[in-house]
């Protein structure tokens, strides 16, 4: 029986990092040690579908060093033969204990490997189960292989991740990998009226930038800029004559947001103000300041039920919006640049929701 050959457990790690890059759901349980672990004993036991064997998550928790050691086909033949025998245990000090028994079950292997498409189980038999039910798909299993040179391995990770991940996740994969650039690149801003406004290098430029570009397109049908800056309380554009126009007065000496956009309506009862904090780390659209935004704003005379306040930050799953989702108000919206199509609402007052299933509830 041929048995495939091993990488290491880091570098299994490693491709998996490069796999299942930032901007999957799930991808902190399929690129976890945990999760290169699984891959291994997979991988160990020749648990690849077509070869008649099959994996329970014991086999993972069992596992120990010294039998990772051992890489001769002989041996872990071996293995794969007396693990099927009740009370065997590899020698050695164990890579989990027993209540790390759902983790792997549930987190790596069916929410995880199993969701995506890299592990297949036998059918008809419950995942709560203690007989072996998983293997490894055929194509994710070649990624591991030991012999692919880099541009062999870079086609078989762009092969398996067209057809087994959805377009919505490449497509927040693909922004999220876009935004990465050089630490001395600077950010050019493309400003609704045409002008190019200059932004230091850095993540939170980089959101910035969307809010602007992609943000204000979607969800704005005559967008207009009334007002960007960045750290350090440095004005990169600022349109006041519309600002003007529009009653608002822009006094640099308050705390502003970040950005300030304007939807422009036919009359001044159909026009908007949207406020926009951009978040890389901290410094989101809370409740005081929302408060204070408005205070300053009603003293402008601009009507208070026209104004939208929100946050910008890089990803659902980017430590910035985890850390800040408690601060976050309600009445506010919140908005990704991985998915720019899409926006957070975070209303205030109840509605019936069988009336807002495809739109925002007015």
């Amino acid at each position: 029986m041929t048995l495939p050959k091993l990488l290491s457990v880091g570098d299994i790690h490693s491709r998996l990092e490069r796999l299942f890059t930032p901007g999957l759901e799930m991808r902190k349980n399929l690129v976890r040690e945990m999760a290169a672990k699984t891959v291994f004993v997979f991988l160990y036991g020749g648990m690849v579908d077509g070869a008649g064997r099959c994996l329970r998550p014991s086999h993972v928790y069992f596992f120990t060093e010294d039998q990772a050691q051992k890489t001769n086909d002989e041996d872990r033949l071996l293995w794969l033969a007396q693990s099927k025998k009740p009370g065997f245990r590899p020698e050695g000090l164990r890579w989990y204990a027993d209540t790390t028994r759902e983790p792997i079950r549930d987190e790596t292997i069916r929410f995880g490997l199993l969701h995506v498409g890299a592990v297949g189980k036998l059918p008809g038999v419950a995942v709560t189960s203690s007989l072996p039910i998983y293997f490894l798909k055929a194509d994710f299993a070649a990624i591991f292989n030991p012999d692919l040179d880099e541009a062999a391995l870079e086609a078989a990770i762009t092969a398996w991740q067209k057809k087994h991940l959805t377009a919505a996740a490449r497509a927040r994969m693909a922004l999220l990998a876009a935004g990465k650039m050089k630490s001395d690149d600077e950010v050019l801003v493309n400003c609704p009226d045409g002008t190019v406004a200059k932004l230091s290098p850095g993540p939170s430029s980089i959101i910035s930038k969307a809010v602007v570009e992609q943000f204000a397109a979607s969800f704005l049908t005559a967008p207009a800029l009334l007002w960007l800056s960045e750290s350090g309380a440095k004005v990169r554009y600022q349109d006041e004559k519309t600002a003007k126009a529009l009653g608002l007065d822009i006094d640099q000496s308050k705390v502003l947001p970040d950005i300030i956009l304007a939807n422009v309506g036919d009359t001044g009862e159909d026009t908007h103000l949207v406020f926009v904090e951009v978040v890389a780390s901290d410094g989101p659209m809370n409740q005081a300041r929302r408060d204070a935004l408005l205070h300053y704003i009603m003293q402008s005379g601009f009507p208070e039920e026209q104004c939208l306040f929100g946050t910008a930050f890089e990803d659902r799953a980017n430590g910035a919006f985890k850390k800040c989702l408690p601060e976050l108000a309600w009445g506010t919206f919140v908005w990704f640049r991985s998915e720019p199509d899409c926006l957070m609402w975070l209303y205030d007052e109840p509605f019936p929701i069988t009336n807002g299933l495809t739109a925002p509830p007015q």
